[in-house]
């Protein structure tokens, strides 16, 4: 009986504590008064995963898989499930308006819910991928209003899911405490970016002042590490991009990756890592590369993939500045020491920011702020290195100009020295030069001589050919013209012969058979006829006179305004025996261009070169059934004109191309030209300020291209 009763009572005491247990856990609510703001609340807040991201609000009201959390800010590490938690919160204030808050600025997906005892739901879908108008109270943070009365509980749930770390720290207060703390919290940050904003003008006046390279890339390093942590917290979201929801969705990855690379170029700069230690140097890039892969990972949404790379290669990358740094600082440059403890503050900033994530050290303000306060600490004190890093420059230059002085000085007496000897030296050899030169101006002189008699012969040959063939026409038509109007005179004087009216029959008949005889009708046209070609021949003289005073234009030796049309067709005129001989096709592809200000009888010079150069290239690619063409075009744009004249000639090989201009340079037998041609063409088309370029291609065929200006003075 004794024994029945002890397990009797030993059954009882069991169920009791498992249902005190039970009562105790069931009660474990977040009580809210009107003086504390509970900061957080691990401890009340029960968390479920949701590893395929389809429950609802009333299923998870339903679930009874939510475990108990095990830290003060519950941490779910890099995922790409969906986590809920859930805690309960009991009103024993006697004010109604509270505020939740989520921590944590850079969680993708927020959603809340909250679930009151008369079975209202009120929700509120927010996130890092939403815009800020999805944001309650407009913080870069979540928040979030609760309005309910004394004594009375509500159950919040709020869903996360993000590519990158994701913890929970909830804090939960009445809404002036909540509100006060924010304002703290802003007014941290504002001084952390006032820090910042100072540093980086301050950076960009020196740089402005000493054009030094190091402080262009600080300065671009820390406006990125600005810009970063203004993500970091949320305030990117709400002052930079609060409407661009793929921005906000992206930049966690690009700009952690960026800061990186900036650090990286930053460091190779400040402490000429290429010089200093080149066997590291050249595997920065590797970092690069990885750093790459990261961002076109975010790009295509693996923000997990994306985010576990970049944390890998920030702890490798962060380590092998510090081993190059370390390594550098022991060759006894000083700014390597400066770097070291600046890159030390950071990283520190860095560690306690990352072992806060992963567990090992707890989460609260501190640890949540401690790499914008490393970052802020870098930055100064990086200042400050570049600052001393401009001092050892200087006092290098110093001494390096005074070592210079030093070996000036020895020098001097050399110099002075020397300079007797070489004073009379460089007098003998100026006489030389001066000689030569003399020597070569003369000799230039009548090797252009020779090339402007070369064409001038080539000239009256052309036009002796063309004079001769009208005026052979005009004598040829004398003779006959002088016969024929003396038979018209014959005939006239048969009319005198008539004296009176009796022997008027008479004289008539001898008339009428004069006039059969000589066939006047035939007389007639033939005298028209021998009229005309004595006109035409006139004409074709006239015409060869006025083209070769177009082209001479020996009375214009100053600028003006010159037809260049005009001037292309007295040049044909005078090479048109040439052309004809030749069977060349002058194809005129003119457009409506104005006169030009130029040397006219220069610029004429200019075509007959260019021209004779094209007959001679079309003459030697000349076969059986090809036709012989040369294209002459104009153009006018803006204020200049291009005149164009291409062959279907042999063509220049490549290899000779680039020396048509050269003085001298000719690619004709010896004795069949002096080489100047060109040359004299380029001077002239440079005078004009003009550009003249060729193109070509063997066996096809050249085209030289010229463009001057409209006025002298309009280039």
């Amino acid at each position: 009986m004794k024994k029945h009763f002890k397990y009797i009572f030993s059954r009882f005491f069991f169920c009791s504590l498992v249902l005190s247990c039970v009562q105790s856990y069931g009660q474990n609510f977040l009580e809210l008064k009107d003086d504390k703001i509970e900061n957080y609340i691990g401890n009340y807040i029960e968390v479920l995963t949701d590893n395929k991201g389809i429950f609802t609000i009333n299923d998870v009201l339903k679930s009874t898989g939510f475990k108990k959390s095990n830290s003060n800010v519950p941490n779910f590490g890099v995922t790409e499930n969906t986590n809920w938690i859930k805690f309960t919160a009991v009103n024993l204030s006697d004010k109604k308006e509270f505020i939740v808050q989520l921590a944590l600025a850079t969680i993708d997906y927020v959603d809340c819910y909250s679930v009151y005892e008369d079975g209202r739901i009120d929700s509120v879908k927010t996130g890092d991928c939403r815009t800020i108008n999805n944001r309650p109270l407009g913080r870069p943070d979540f928040a979030f209003k609760l309005s309910f009365n004394k004594n009375e509980k509500v159950k919040l749930f709020i869903k996360v899911r993000g590519g990158e770390q994701i913890q929970t720290p909830v804090n939960v207060g009445e809404q002036t405490l909540m509100l006060k703390s924010f304002i703290n919290e802003d007014t941290l940050m504002g001084v952390y970016f006032g820090i910042i904003l100072v540093m980086f003008l301050y950076n960009t006046f020196i740089f402005f002042s000493t054009r030094d390279k190091s402080y262009l890339f600080y300065v671009i390093y820390i406006l990125i590490v600005g810009v970063t942590q203004l993500n970091f917290m949320g305030y990117a979201s709400v002052y930079l991009w609060p409407e661009s929801v793929y921005v906000s969705n992206i930049a966690v990855y690009v700009l952690s990756s960026i800061t990186a690379i900036s650090s990286i170029e930053f460091l190779k700069r400040f402490l000429s890592t290429k010089d200093k230690c080149p066997q590291l140097h050249k595997y920065f890039i590797l970092f690069y590369f990885i750093y790459y892969i990261a961002i076109a990972l975010a790009f295509f949404k693996k923000f997990n993939w994306s985010y576990q790379i970049i944390q890998i290669n920030a702890t490798l990358a962060a380590t092998y500045i510090l081993v190059v740094a370390v390594k550098i600082s022991n060759q006894g440059y000083r700014p390597a020491r400066f770097f070291l403890l600046a890159w030390s503050t950071f990283l520190i900033g860095v560690c306690v920011f990352v072992f806060k994530d992963f567990g090992i050290l707890p989460y609260h303000k501190i640890t949540y702020y401690m790499m914008p306060i490393g970052s802020a600490f870098e930055v100064i004190l990086l200042s400050l290195a570049l600052a001393d890093r401009i001092n050892i420059l200087r006092k290098e230059k110093e001494e390096s100009q005074l070592k210079t002085l030093e070996l000036l000085q020895e020098n001097q007496n050399i110099v002075l020295e020397q300079k007797a000897s070489l004073e009379i030296k460089v007098k003998e050899r100026t006489a030389e030069l001066e000689t030569s030169n003399r020597n070569l101006r003369e000799a230039e002189s009548q090797l252009i001589n020779v090339e402007k008699m070369a064409s001038l012969g080539q000239l009256t040959a052309g036009i002796s050919h063309e004079i001769n063939n009208p005026i052979n026409f005009v004598v040829s038509n004398v003779e006959p013209l002088k016969r024929d109007v003396e038979d018209i005179l014959h005939l006239l004087a048969k009319y005198n012969e008539i004296k009176n009216d009796s022997d008027i029959d008479k004289k008539l008949k001898e008339i009428n058979d004069l006039k059969e005889k000589l066939d006047i009708g035939y007389l007639i046209n033939e005298v028209n006829l021998l009229l005309n070609g004595i006109k035409e021949g006139a004409h074709r003289t006239a015409e060869i006179v006025k083209g070769l005073k177009t082209f001479s234009r020996t009375d214009e030796y100053d600028i003006k305004k010159m037809d260049v049309h005009q001037g292309i067709n007295a040049t044909l005129a005078l090479l048109n025996h040439t052309i004809t001989k030749e069977n060349i096709n002058i194809v005129k592809e003119y457009e409506n261009i104005p006169p030009i200000e130029c040397y006219p009888g220069k610029l004429n010079q200019v075509f007959m070169n260019l021209l004779n150069n094209a007959i001679q290239a079309v003459k030697a690619n000349s076969k059986e059934g090809k036709q012989n063409t040369i294209i002459l075009k104009t153009s006018g744009v803006n204020n200049s004109i291009t005149i164009s004249i291409k062959d279907n000639g042999i063509g220049i090989s490549q290899k000779n191309l680039s020396k048509i201009f050269e003085p001298f340079f000719t690619t004709k037998e010896v004795g069949m030209g002096t080489g100047l041609g060109l040359s004299i063409v380029y001077g002239i088309i440079k005078s004009h300020y003009g550009e003249i370029n060729a193109e070509s291609v063997e066996n096809v065929g050249t085209e030289f291209i010229i463009k001057l200006p409209i006025q002298l003075n309009k280039i």
